[in-house]
Parts: structure tokens; C-alpha cells; sequence
């Protein structure tokens, strides 16, 4: 996978709280995490600015 940041390389990585463990996507580069929730937010965002600008026309 490549980093949306750098475009550098990107590795699973697993992450552990007291309570959660979960794997995400961390650059080598400049330490960008990506996860489930951080990739679904981004879309919505995303699909929330298109559809912004589409309003705006």
C-alpha cells in the first residue's frame, strides 16, 4: 500500500490499548496510521466536500 501523505510504503501494523486491539496501515516514512474508522471518516468527508461544491454550481 502506498501512503496518501508521502507515497511512501506502508506495513500492517497491529495496535493494542488495555481494552482494543486492532491492525492499521503505518508508513515508514512519516508514521502515518490509517485504519477502518480513519479511511471511512476520510470518504465521508470527501463525499460531504463533492457534494458541497456540486450544491454551489
Amino acid at each position: 500500500m502506498e501512503c496518501p501523505k508521502c507515497k511512501g510504503t506502508m506495513l500492517l501494523e497491529r495496535f493494542s490499548d488495555f481494552f482494543l486491539v486492532f491492525y492499521a496501515w503505518k508508513c515508514l516514512n512519516c508514521g502515518a496510521i490509517i485504519d477502518r474508522t480513519i479511511s471511512k471518516n476520510r470518504r465521508k468527508s470527501l463525499a460531504a466536500n463533492e457534494s458541497a461544491t456540486v450544491a454551489a454550481r
